[in-house]
């Protein structure tokens, strides 16, 4: 339900050097069918479902065919595993279609960021305005907000043992209000990215780096973020990376690099526990 074509949006992944990208349009598989899925020159596409169910927006991955719509969230999560799919609660605390079942289990992942919640909490006319004067990447940058709700529910489901992959959302649109382009594909594609962990762009690797967590987002816009790394060692060898389970054991360190000059900041259960 975009204003840009599977074509004009691959454009702006292949100017930006993106390397996947995946296309979620409501209830549909249909860019699938008409064969849009594959690689556009150098970005891969993937096509697959934003699903609505009776309580919030789900987006299903890796799916064979589509999910039926307005089912019961539990329901929808069931089919999509049942598909061999991985599910994300998309804007779950957006308040024009907030996820009204947090008692769900199944789920692959939850959206810790996305850019409708930002954009709902912007005066329109001050979004117009500024775009107009100051460029749309001005505009959306000084509407970012840390989506406190979202974090501490992943924080909550983490400590309860269930292991939940965060995501990020541009959920862009293309939106034009006012005569004016607020949103283009341009600016929300640095407004927030996925990074993923993997050996080589393929939709097997795309997708298991989804499944397992080796992945994180950040917010280009801000600074560039290719070659972030956390890890952990044990002695001098990895034992693991972002998204695994890590045994405590001596000597365990933690190590994280930052690619641009920034703060860092180290979250237990919710709270800063370290800061450099």
């Amino acid at each position: 339900d975009g204003s840009g074509s599977i074509e004009e949006i691959a454009q702006v992944a292949n100017a930006q050097h993106l390397d996947y990208l995946i296309v979620t349009d409501h209830d549909n598989l249909q860019g699938r069918r008409d064969g849009k899925a594959g690689w556009h020159r150098k970005t891969l596409v993937l096509v697959d479902e934003e699903i609505s169910t009776n309580k919030g927006h789900y987006v299903g991955l890796r799916l064979g065919q589509e999910v039926p719509r307005l089912q019961d969230p539990q329901r929808t999560i069931e089919e999509v595993s049942a598909q061999g799919g991985l599910g994300f609660v998309a804007h779950p605390f957006w308040p024009r279609r907030p996820w009204k079942r947090k008692e769900v289990s199944g789920m692959t992942g939850i959206e810790i960021y996305s850019a409708v919640d930002d954009a709902s909490e912007a005066n329109p006319l001050w979004l117009a305005f500024s775009t107009l004067f100051m460029g749309s990447e001005f505009s959306l940058l000084n509407s970012l907000e840390r989506q406190e709700e979202s974090l501490a529910w992943w924080d909550q489901l983490l400590s309860r043992g269930e292991p939940v992959v965060a995501i990020g959302s541009p959920d862009a649109h293309g939106l034009r209000r006012f005569g004016l382009h607020l949103g283009p594909y341009s600016t929300m594609f640095k407004l927030v990215r996925n990074h993923l962990l993997v050996r080589s762009i393929s939709e097997k690797e795309i997708y298991e780096a989804l499944a397992r967590g080796h992945c994180f987002v950040s917010h280009d816009l801000v600074a560039e973020a290719t070659g972030f790394t956390f890890v952990a060692l044990s002695g001098n060898s990895v034992c693991g990376a972002m998204g695994d389970k890590v045994k405590l054991q001596k000597h365990l360190r933690l190590y994280a690099y930052l690619p641009s000059p920034g703060a860092l900041s180290l979250f237990k259960d919710g709270q800063p526990v370290a800061k450099l």
